[in-house]
């Protein structure tokens, strides 16, 4: 055996129940891998009988071809499968289903909307909508039942509970599966019929769970019901990365398993050789402040002082990048009149202050943290510096890892600015395509660059003006020609002439100061408030400032589109590519995304509050599952972290996240 005393004593592991708590980068993949080849050829299990079972197919794969390599390509009949694809076999081969019994995301979405049209009341049709109720759907499934108090951000309560009910009795009825109804069918039947769960414990006699801190109460039920008396059941698993509640995962049931199978043997895998020791040691002050958790202590597998393997020098890259920052507008290092120098010039109008600058966090300079003063100056700072670490023959892996998908839009367009090739493992909705900044942007372009039918139909009731698309016969929008339409009707001349000046005043100005005309003087921001719910609002009014704030340094409408055509362009070609097909682009993902996987230069933005923590997610179990989130994005970096904040101004302040100070960081005093 290769591994430390710790992953030994995991590996040879024969009979009975095993937890092994496996910290990032402790090698659970080799230990888990090493453990099936010690039951094959030194413990002589049938290979038919062992199941490796895991959450994602990718990782099943990978699990897979490790074993595979590992026993020089001797093929051994092991199982390696994700719940979904096992809980499926067990009910195709007792219950005859097949494929095409599975719904797809389709058909749910056409069930919700069958069922939303037979119900009385007015819901949104908006697919985000449609998304968020299917995802609350999911959770309960998987949770097994609708817990007491439950309250759908969606709908009300007695309204969510007969969708809910007539969501699954629709399915029954057109014969479909759901995969989110797989675990309570396996349980449900091998219940039911226990000669076909005696089948099964027989088939698989040794059960091996991989990411055991990711499993919903269902799916643990099967599991236990499934190892029987001979209690085989190893799991892995690090309570520290559960970070799938919303999906019913529960990392409580790492600890319930110490109680339901009290004769288990306990292993930790300690030693991180991923990361560098200050990394780790971050890292670890910031989960030690959770509560509900299993006491670890990890330690660097990687010595310190280990030399910085890249031609690129960090130190130098940093230094360069507060150079970048305090170059005049056009003259910075990005120079020319080209788009991305338009879009370097986010600072215009703006009073120039001390140039942000990376400091060290930590005693070896693996961790850095920096303030900045919007998120816009630090998507090109971040942008500049990934293309500076890209302009070597040896590229390290680089990512930026955010809360929510929609915090990489920014950094996504500064890339796309600098030409650095990126790839996003979850496709990024354009935020130019949400409607209030399509709302803008026809504004923009109706008054200073084409007055045609189209744009004047999208505009000409934001606010409500009580103006009808029958007015308009032409596909030029002509002033004269709508009065005319509106003569009999002297209440509009007001309007019409209120309009008229509105276009004629925007026409002269700046695109800045013209969205900002649009909002305040033309009154888009009260008709948004008037018109939408509160949290709609909030979204809304975010939407509106991004555009404005995005349209400072464009000097034309013509240019600001071609920016947002090449932008919307790039985040297609990356939604198409792979890490695996192109290795050495940016990675822009997500802290959930990121679960298991590494990077050698990992850039955690936007470290503030309300941002992660998110918001919505301050107190109790959610305050705790938002710092694990945090912790594996902290913990997939393996020689540099980068944290980053935006600390505002003094009229609008950013607060820092309380996880930098979980991290051992004190903010300065602010004058």
């Amino acid at each position: 055996m290769q591994g430390n005393e710790q992953q030994n004593k995991a590996i040879v592991w024969n009979a009975g129940p095993a937890l092994i708590l496996a910290g990032p980068g402790s090698g659970k993949t080799f230990t888990t891998v090493e453990r099936v080849r010690y039951l094959i050829e030194i413990h002589h299990v049938d290979p038919s009988n062992i199941l490796v079972i895991t959450f994602t197919r990718a990782a099943a794969r990978q699990m897979r071809d490790r074993f595979f390599a590992r026993m020089e390509g001797v093929y051994h009949p092991v199982t390696f499968g994700t719940f979904h694809a096992v809980f499926f076999q067990i009910l195709k081969n007792t219950c005859h289903y097949e494929s095409n019994c599975i719904v797809t995301e389709r058909e749910k979405r056409e069930y919700l909307r069958t069922l939303l049209q037979s119900m009385q009341g007015e819901f949104p049709a908006q697919e985000d909508w449609e998304e968020s109720l299917l995802s609350e759907i999911g959770f309960l499934k998987n949770r097994g039942s609708i817990p007491e108090g439950f309250q759908s951000a969606c709908l009300e309560p007695e309204v969510f509970r007969k969708l809910f009910l007539g969501f699954q009795r629709m399915l029954s009825e057109m014969g479909k599966l759901d995969l989110d109804d797989f675990a309570a069918a396996v349980r449900h039947l091998f219940l039911t019929r226990p000669a076909v769960l005696k089948e099964w414990q027989q088939r698989f006699s040794y059960l091996l769970v991989d990411e055991f801190q990711d499993i919903n109460e269902t799916q643990y039920a099967v599991m236990k019901l499934l190892a029987g008396e001979t209690q085989n059941l190893f799991v892995v698993g690090d309570d520290d990365q559960a970070i799938y509640g919303f999906r019913g995962s529960d990392p409580s049931i790492m600890r319930q398993f110490a109680a339901d199978f009290p004769a288990a043997a306990q292993i930790s895998l300690s030693a991180n050789y991923r990361s560098r020791p200050g990394i780790v040691e971050r890292a670890g002050k910031l989960i030690a402040a959770n509560k509900e958790r299993f006491a670890k202590q990890i330690t660097a597998g990687k010595p310190e002082g280990t030399a910085w393997k890249f031609e690129a020098d960090p130190d130098s890259v940093q230094r360069e990048m507060t150079e970048y920052l305090s170059a005049p507008g056009d003259q910075g290092l990005m120079g020319g009149r080209s788009l991305a120098a338009a879009f370097s010039r986010g600072a215009i109008g703006k009073k120039r202050e001390r140039p942000p600058a990376w400091t060290s966090f930590s005693r070896d300079g693996s961790v850095q943290l920096c303030a900045f003063t919007d998120r816009r100056q630090q998507a090109r700072a971040l942008a500049w510096m990934m293309q500076r670490f890209r302009q070597t023959a040896d590229i390290p892996s680089i990512a930026a890892i955010f809360r929510t998908n929609s915090d990489a839009a920014l950094l996504a367009e500064a890339l796309g600015a600098l030409r650095v090739p990126f790839v996003m493992r979850e496709k990024l909705k354009s935020p130019y395509s949400q409607p209030v900044c399509r709302d803008l942007l026809a504004y923009l372009e109706f008054a200073m660059v084409r007055r045609e039918r189209d744009l004047f139909f999208r505009i000409m009731n934001r606010p409500c003006r009580y103006l009808s698309r029958q007015a308009v016969t032409q596909t030029q929008v002509s002033f004269p020609l709508l009065f005319s339409a509106y003569r009999d009707k002297p209440y509009m001349t007001p309007i019409l002439t209120k309009l008229q000046a509105d276009i004629g005043r925007m026409a002269g100005m700046d695109l800045y100061a013209a969205v900002n005309y649009v909002r305040k003087g033309i009154g888009y921001d009260g008709w948004m408030k008037k018109e939408m719910r509160e949290e709609q609002y909030r979204e809304a009014a975010e939407a509106a400032d991004f555009f404005q704030d995005s349209v400072r340094g464009f000097p034309t409408v013509a240019l600001l589109k071609e920016h947002i055509e090449r932008y919307e362009q790039s985040l297609a070609e990356a939604s198409k590519k792979d890490s695996e097909t192109d290795p050495d682009a940016v990675c822009l993902t997500t802290m959930h995304g990121s679960k298991g996987l590494e990077f050698d230069i990992v850039f955690l933005p936007d470290c503030n509050e309300g941002i992660v923590p998110h918001k919505k997610s301050l107190t109790g179990k959610e305050l705790e599952e938002e710092r694990r989130m945090f912790y594996v994005g902290m913990t997939r970096a393996k020689e540099r972290l980068y944290l980053s904040w935006v600390g505002g101004t003094r009229a609008e302040p950013g607060f820092a996240s309380r996880f930098l100070s979980d991290c051992g960081w004190r903010e300065p005093y602010r004058y």
